[in-house]
């Protein structure tokens, strides 16, 4: 299945998130499996954009502007200047961010049956998360993760 950078790194963000026991009940192996596949193609993806963006930044990093950046004591001046590049660089950033977020890849391991759906369920149903710095309580966790992942 083709999905966007961005579709991966969001499926990627929750399927994290996803515990495979709790006091009572475990997710069974099969499904295990199936999940740390996915964690792990996902993984490989983010941590491929995540090397490209570092490498990006670099490339915009001039010697100068490192030089001028480890400057003990700057005048206003060049204060303006490093605040200045900070800004190009940033822009810059985003834009390449948005573009290779849109790019496509292909995903093999994408969806979880109803049964695959209702184990997890069984297992999360108090696994309340954190995603990006949002709070979600365990039922609207799993409503994500149905919506995202569920065919």
């Amino acid at each position: 299945m083709k999905m966007t950078i961005n579709e991966v790194m969001i499926r990627h963000n929750f399927i994290n998130k996803i515990l495979f026991k709790d006091d009572t009940s475990s997710l069974d192996k099969d499904l295990k499996v199936k999940i740390m596949s996915m964690r792990i193609e996902y993984g490989k993806i983010r941590k491929s954009l995540e090397e490209d963006l570092k490498e990006f930044v670099n490339s915009l990093t001039t010697d100068d502007m490192k030089i001028l950046a480890s400057k003990p004591d700057k005048t206003p001046e060049e204060i303006n200047q490093i605040q200045s590049w900070n800004n190009q660089i940033k822009d810059e950033y985003n834009t390449y961010i948005s573009k290779r977020g849109r790019e496509e890849v292909n995903i093999i391991n994408d969806t979880f049956t109803e049964d695959e759906y209702n184990q997890i369920v069984k297992v999360n149903t108090e696994n309340d998360v954190e995603i990006n710095g949002t709070h979600l309580n365990a039922p609207d966790f799993l409503e994500v993760i149905y919506n995202l992942f569920v065919a």
